[in-house]
Formats: structure tokens, C-alpha cells, sequence
């Protein structure tokens, strides 16, 4: 198995493993999605801009901690009234993100540790020619 399925399978996994898990996205550094989940329902527009999205608040989240003198972030969690989005940093500011309903955070806290000790042995190298070299 290629490490492009690797990664796909390791996210598909984690979504079917926390029923409240709703989808699952790796982003690159320049806010592009590399991988999703295939249980996310919406289309690749929408997986696009969740990827945009998830690469600004990293950024911002990235710039706080940085003003704080916190060091590197590793993850950040946005919590709203029906759900949660949890966000880990792998390297090269390449970003995780889970979106779950609320009430799940610790199976997906969990969840995200498992990604963030995987993926990044994974996605050594520049993620987009893995994507390309994998779908080959």
C-alpha cells in the first residue's frame, strides 16, 4: 500500500471508528486540501473551502501563540453550541482537522493524537507530490 492510501485509509478509519466523527481533512501549508475523508457529504467546493478555512484559523491560532511566547501550537480546538472542530498542526504546517458533534471531544481528542503520531512519517516530503505520485 502507497502512503497516499495510507493517509486516506488512516482518515477513513478514524471517522468510522467515533460515530460522531463528522469528517476528516489533512491541509497543506498553502491552505489547499490534501486529503478528506469520503464520508464528508459536501462537495469538493466545500471540502476546498473548510481546507481554506482550517489553514486561516491555524495561521491565527499560529500568530497568538507565537505573540504569547507559547512556542509551536500542536492543536487548537473550536467549540460552538452543536459541535466541535479540533485542529493539530503534523509539520511543515500541514494541519488536521475533525469536525464533530458536540459531546465527543474526548474520543476525538483521542482520535486526533492517533493522526498527529501516524501522518507525520507519512506525509515526509511535500504532501502535494505524494498525492500526485499516489493517485498515479
Amino acid at each position: 500500500m502507497d502512503k497516499f492510501s495510507k493517509v486516506q485509509e488512516l482518515l477513513d478509519k478514524s471517522v468510522e471508528k467515533v460515530p460522531e466523527l463528522r469528517r476528516a481533512l489533512v491541509v497543506g501549508a498553502d491552505g489547499l486540501l490534501l486529503f478528506h475523508s469520503p464520508a464528508d457529504t459536501h462537495t469538493d467546493g466545500e471540502a476546498q473551502k473548510r481546507a481554506a478555512m482550517a489553514s486561516s484559523l491555524g495561521s491565527i491560532v499560529k500568530q497568538m501563540a507565537a505573540a504569547e511566547g507559547f512556542g509551536p501550537v500542536v492543536q487548537s480546538l473550536l467549540e460552538a453550541e452543536n459541535g466541535v472542530c479540533l485542529f493539530g498542526r503534523i509539520e511543515h504546517d500541514t494541519v488536521i482537522g475533525l469536525y464533530a458533534s458536540r459531546g465527543a471531544e474526548g474520543d476525538v481528542a483521542y482520535e486526533l493524537g492517533v493522526l498527529l503520531t501516524a501522518l507525520p512519517e507519512l506525509l515526509v516530503g511535500d504532501p502535494r507530490r505524494l498525492m500526485i505520485s499516489g493517485a498515479s
